[in-house]
């Protein structure tokens, strides 16, 4: 975190031969720099060391992801975390820094606008009052936050080598992400940042290498915790409705 890009490139320079003379098949990940920012600023610095380099990592303190780095490597916002927030349970409330509803939206904004492929928080469960976890735990108490549930909406739906693709129709004021699953499923992930609930039809078109026979879709917001919610399937399209202030996953197999 606290090494220069010049410094990293003249580890690697020895570790990367080192490894492939050792015939380890081991990926370097470089250099969790304390911002997205920081870390494309870097990528010069490692242009001579790329070919050693499996993936780019960087945290979200000083900057967060908003738009792709410049290399053709994956990146991973592999360190994020409101450190100094008062402990925030709900999903949403008055969009502040530690609520569900930020939290879905950082995600989104860094899978699709930054094109990362991994979004890590810092600290799993933690004791004390802060927003540093997303799982607190006072003595026999063990309450997680709408913080988890954002994360779960994501990766319950979009599997282990998922590749994401395009989505269009989306309803006015909804963020939607769409991924294809190594098993040919689909999820579409929507986040509703309104009041009100919007009608959403889910169908794949193009390129989709498969045919949906059926449906799932899971919902978070103040009342629910990725809970399966009412999702009709006729003609290949799943139908749901999107509650004000939620985040839905619906996943077509």
């Amino acid at each position: 975190m606290r090494s220069s890009g010049t410094q990293a490139a003249d580890f690697i320079k020895i570790l990367g031969p080192t490894l492939q003379q050792a015939n380890l098949s081991v990926g370097i990940t470089c250099c969790d720099a304390e911002g997205w920012s920081s870390q494309a600023g870097m990528l010069g610095q490692l242009a001579s060391v790329d070919q050693y380099i499996s993936t780019i990592t960087a945290h979200s303190y000083t900057s967060s992801p908003g738009s792709p780095m410049n290399t053709r490597h994956r990146t991973w916002q592999t360190e994020a975390a409101d450190l100094n927030g008062n402990w925030q349970g709900a999903f949403f409330s008055s969009g502040g820094a530690g609520e569900g509803m930020t939290w879905a939206n950082n995600i989104h904004t860094a899978i699709v606008n930054a094109n990362a492929s991994a979004y890590l928080y810092w600290i799993g469960a933690q004791t004390g009052t802060t927003n540093s976890k997303l799982i607190r735990i006072d003595g026999d108490n063990v309450t997680p936050s709408k913080r988890l549930w954002s994360f779960a909406q994501f990766s319950r739906s979009a599997r282990p080598g998922a590749v994401r693709v395009g989505v269009s129709g989306a309803p006015s004021g909804v963020r939607t992400a769409a991924f294809q699953n190594v098993d040919g499923s689909v999820a579409v992930v929507f986040i509703n940042g309104g009041t009100s609930a919007v009608s959403v039809q889910v169908k794949t078109t193009g390129g989709a290498s498969f045919a949906a026979a059926g449906a799932t879709a899971f919902l978070t917001d103040n009342t629910h915790e990725f809970n399966e919610t009412a999702a009709s399937f006729s003609n290949s399209a799943a139908s749901t409705s999107i509650p004000g202030r939620s985040i839905v996953s619906v996943v077509l197999r």
